[in-house]
C-alpha cells in the first residue's frame, strides 16, 4: 500500500512537471482595456467586451493569459496610476504589459467609420514592440453584435498558423462540388473627364435700337402709337422678352402706313432668339449639375442633355449636349450590362455558398480538398462581396472547425499563392492580398488596394477611398466613392452621399445627398435609411455655403450623433420647477385668501361688528392691518413662486435641448439657496461647469 502511494505521487509530480513545462512553453498575455475611439460605447460595454474577449482567449488553451487583478495591481504600484482603465492607449500598455512580464499583449482598439463600427486587435510582441497578427470586423454598436465580431477576431488570431502543412495546401478538387460558371466582368471603367463647359457661348445680346431721331413722320398716328410703346418695352426686354415681343408683333401686323413692319418682324426674331437661347442657357446649367452625378444617375444625365439636344439650329451647346449624351448613353449600357449579370452572379454565390456549408464539416472531405474549394470560393467572390464574406462561411460553423478551416485558408502559402497572382495583373488576387495584410500592414496593403482598383475590383476602389479621405485627399476620395455608388456598392453610396452632403471633393448639396443615401438604403446599407447628419452640418453658419463649388478646409470624420449632455440637469430642473411653480403658487394663493377673507370681514360692515364687540379701536386696527399684511406678503410670494418655478421650466427645457459630439464638458446644478427678504425671498442657483 506504501509503495502504491509513492507510485502515485510520482506520478502526480511527474504530471505537475509536465503542465508547468506546458505553460512555460505558452505565450504569457496580457489583455488590455479597450480604446474606444468612436466615443459612442458605454464604459459598461467595453469593459464587459474585455472580459469577454480575455475569457474567450483563456478558453483556447494555448496562452496564459494574466489575470485581470494583477494588472490592476501593476497599474497603480508599477505604472503610478490611480486606475487601470485609463491605461487604453498604446504608449500606456506597451509598459504595462513590460511590468507584467508578458510575452504579448491583445491591444483592441474601435473606430467608427461609414456609419458602422470597426473592432481592431493587435497582438504586438513586447520583445519586438511590433504586431505578429492583427484582425479586424464590423459590427453595428450592439452588445450581440460586438460579441459575434470578438468570437470571430479570437478565431482569426488564434486560429492561423505561422507554417503550413504543403501536403495540405495541393489543389485536390471535390469533383461533385463545382463552384462558379457566370463570369462577372470587372467594373466599368470609364474616363470620367468633365466636358470643357466653359467654351461653350452661353448668352446672346440682343443689340440696342438706334436712336428715333430719324422716325418717319409719315407713319400713321396709331402706329406711331405703338411704335413709340415698343421702344419704350425694348428698353426693358431682357427682364420681359414675352412682353416685348408681343408688342413687336401687334407693330408688325399693323399694315396700313406702317414702314415699321420690317423692323419689328426683326426685333420679334432677336427677342424669341434670347428667349429660346436663356431657355437652353438654364437647361445647360441643370444638365452640368445633372452631370456631376451622373455615374450615379446616368439617366438623369442622358435626360438632361437629350434635351438640349432637341433643336440643332441656333443652339450653341448643341455639340456639347450631343457628346455628353453619348457619353452617358455608353456608360449605362456598361452599368446595365454588369447589373444584369450581377443578378445572375448573387444566385450562384448563395448556391455555392449552400455547397461549401453542406460538405466542409464532411469527414470523408480531406484538408486539402476543404482548402482547396475555400480558396476558390475566396477567389471568385471576394472581390465583389469582400473577404468577410469567405470568413462568413468558416465562422457559421463552430469554434472547433471554424478555427481548422481558417487555419487551412489564412497562411503564408495563400499571401504567397496570391500575390504570384497579384504580379500577373489578376486585380481579385490583388485586392485579397490587400486583404490578408490589411491589419498588420495598412500601408503596403494600401497599394495592392490600388492596384486592384486599377483592374476594376470594386471593393478595392472603396478601400482606395477611404484612403484618400484620411489623407484630406477629398476630390480622390469622392471619385472613388461616386465610381463605387455606380456599381451598386451600398458603403460606396452612403459615403458618397456624405462627401456630397458636405461638399467633400464635389459641389455640396443636401437634396443630391438625400438621393444617394436613399440608393444606399435600398441596396442594404441601414446607416443610409435614416442619416443623422442630413440637414445638421454647419447649421451655426449664418451664410450659406457655395453649393456649386467643393470645400476642401475641412476634416471632419464621418457622421457622429449628437447627444445631450445636460440632459439630466435640465430634467431636474423641470421637476423642481414644476414643484415651486405648482405648490408655491396654490400653497401661498391658499394663504393669501384666508389672510384676505379675515380683512374683509373686520372691514365689512356686516361682520365688523363681531370684532368691536371684543377689541378696543387700536388693537382692532393693528389686526385688521396685520390680515391685510399677510394678505399681500402671501400674494407676493404666490407670484415669485410662479416666476421662479417657470424660470426654472424654462432653463430646464434649454438645458435638456443643447445637443453636442463629444461628451467633454459636464454641466451641473451644485446649489439652490433661498433667502427671506421683507417683501418675499430671493433666490439663487449655482452651477459647476
Amino acid at each position: 500500500m506504501k509503495r502504491f502511494f509513492v507510485f502515485f505521487s510520482l506520478i502526480l509530480f511527474s504530471l505537475f512537471l509536465l503542465a508547468e513545462e506546458e505553460d512555460d512553453e505558452k505565450l504569457k498575455l496580457a489583455v488590455m482595456e479597450f480604446e474606444d475611439l468612436s466615443g459612442k460605447l458605454s464604459p459598461q460595454m467595453l469593459s464587459g467586451a474585455t472580459e469577454y474577449i480575455r475569457g474567450a482567449f483563456v478558453s483556447t488553451n494555448k496562452y496564459v493569459v494574466i489575470a485581470k487583478e494583477r494588472q490592476e495591481k501593476a497599474m497603480i504600484k508599477e505604472m503610478k496610476k490611480e486606475s487601470y482603465k485609463s491605461c487604453n492607449d498604446k504608449n500606456c500598455q506597451i509598459p504595462l504589459g513590460q511590468a507584467l512580464s508578458a510575452d504579448t499583449i491583445l491591444r483592441t482598439t474601435i473606430n467608427f467609420f461609414g456609419g458602422v463600427y470597426t473592432i481592431t486587435s493587435e497582438l504586438i510582441d513586447l520583445a519586438k514592440e511590433a504586431t505578429v497578427v492583427g484582425a479586424k470586423q464590423k459590427f453595428n454598436g450592439s452588445e450581440e453584435s460586438l460579441m459575434e465580431a470578438l468570437d470571430r477576431i479570437v478565431v482569426q488570431i488564434t486560429g492561423s498558423v505561422v507554417s503550413y502543412d504543403v501536403s495540405a495546401m495541393q489543389t485536390q478538387e471535390i469533383k461533385g462540388v463545382k463552384l462558379g460558371g457566370v463570369e462577372l466582368s470587372n467594373m466599368p471603367k470609364i474616363e470620367m473627364k468633365e466636358a470643357d463647359f466653359g467654351k461653350v457661348n452661353t448668352s446672346f445680346a440682343v443689340s440696342e435700337l438706334e436712336s428715333g431721331a430719324g422716325v418717319s413722320l409719315d407713319a400713321d398716328a396709331d402706329v406711331l402709337v405703338q411704335y413709340d410703346k415698343c421702344v419704350d418695352t425694348d428698353k426693358n426686354g431682357k427682364n420681359s422678352p414675352v412682353i416685348a415681343i408681343n408688342c413687336w408683333k401687334k407693330l408688325a401686323s399693323m399694315s396700313e402706313g406702317n414702314p415699321f413692319i420690317s423692323q419689328a418682324k426683326k426685333r420679334v426674331a432677336d427677342w424669341e432668339k434670347y428667349v429660346r437661347t436663356k431657355k437652353l442657357a438654364d437647361l445647360f446649367e441643370k444638365a452640368k449639375e445633372a452631370d456631376k452625378t451622373g455615374q450615379i444617375f446616368p439617366q438623369e444625365a442622358i435626360a438632361s442633355w437629350q434635351e438640349i439636344g432637341k433643336e440643332k439650329e441656333d443652339n450653341p451647346y448643341y455639340q456639347t449636349a450631343a457628346e455628353r449624351y453619348q457619353f452617358w448613353k455608353q456608360y449605362k449600357a456598361q452599368v446595365d450590362k454588369y447589373n444584369d449579370q450581377l443578378k445572375k452572379f448573387e444566385e450562384q454565390r448563395k448556391s455555392d455558398t449552400a455547397k461549401l456549408k453542406k460538405v466542409l464539416p464532411l469527414k470523408v472531405i480531406t484538408d486539402a480538398q476543404k482548402r482547396t474549394v475555400l480558396v476558390q470560393y475566396m477567389e471568385i467572390y471576394s472581390p465583389y462581396y469582400g473577404i468577410e464574406d469567405v470568413n462568413n462561411i468558416i465562422y457559421s460553423f463552430d469554434k472547433t472547425l471554424a478555427q481548422h478551416l481558417y487555419g487551412l485558408v489564412y497562411n503564408d502559402y495563400l499571401k504567397k499563392e496570391m500575390n504570384e497572382k497579384c504580379d500577373k495583373g489578376n486585380g481579385g488576387a490583388c485586392y485579397i492580398s490587400a486583404s490578408l495584410i490589411k491589419a498588420d500592414e495598412p500601408e503596403k496593403s494600401l497599394k495592392f488596394f490600388e492596384k486592384s482598383c486599377e483592374k476594376g475590383v470594386v471593393e478595392a476602389c472603396l478601400e482606395t477611398g477611404k484612403s484618400d479621405y484620411d489623407k484630406k485627399q477629398y476630390k480622390e476620395a469622392a471619385k472613388h466613392f461616386y465610381e463605387t455608388c455606380g456599381m451598386k456598392s451600398p458603403e460606396g453610396c452612403y459615403l458618397a452621399g456624405y462627401v456630397t452632403e458636405r461638399g467633400e471633393g464635389v459641389g455640396q448639396n443636401a437634396e443630391i445627398a438625400k438621393a444617394i443615401y436613399k440608393s444606399a438604403c435600398e441596396y442594404g446599407y441601414e446607416a443610409g435609411c435614416k442619416p443623422t447628419n442630413i440637414h445638421q452640418a454647419d447649421k451655426s453658419d449664418s451664410k450659406q455655403k457655395n453649393v456649386t463649388k467643393a470645400d476642401f478646409s475641412k476634416n471632419e470624420k464621418l457622421p457622429q450623433n449628437t447627444y445631450h449632455p445636460y440632459k439630466a440637469t435640465g430634467i431636474s430642473l423641470i421637476v423642481v420647477g414644476a414643484v415651486v411653480a405648482a405648490a408655491g403658487v396654490a400653497g401661498f394663493h391658499v394663504a393669501y385668501d384666508k389672510e384676505y377673507d379675515n380683512y374683509k370681514k373686520m372691514t365689512k360692515s356686516s361682520t365688523a361688528a363681531a370684532y368691536v364687540n371684543d377689541l378696543d379701536k387700536s388693537e382692532y386696527v393693528d389686526k385688521a392691518n396685520k390680515y391685510r399684511k399677510n394678505a399681500n406678503t402671501f400674494r407676493a410670494l404666490e407670484v415669485t413662486s410662479g416666476i421662479l418655478g417657470g424660470t426654472l421650466l424654462i432653463t430646464g427645457i434649454a438645458l435638456t435641448a443643447i445637443k453636442k459630439e463629444k461628451p467633454e464638458d459636464k454641466i451641473s446644478l451644485t446649489n439652490v439657496s433661498f433667502t427671506p427678504s421683507n417683501e418675499g425671498f430671493y433666490a439663487s442657483l449655482g452651477f459647476e461647469f
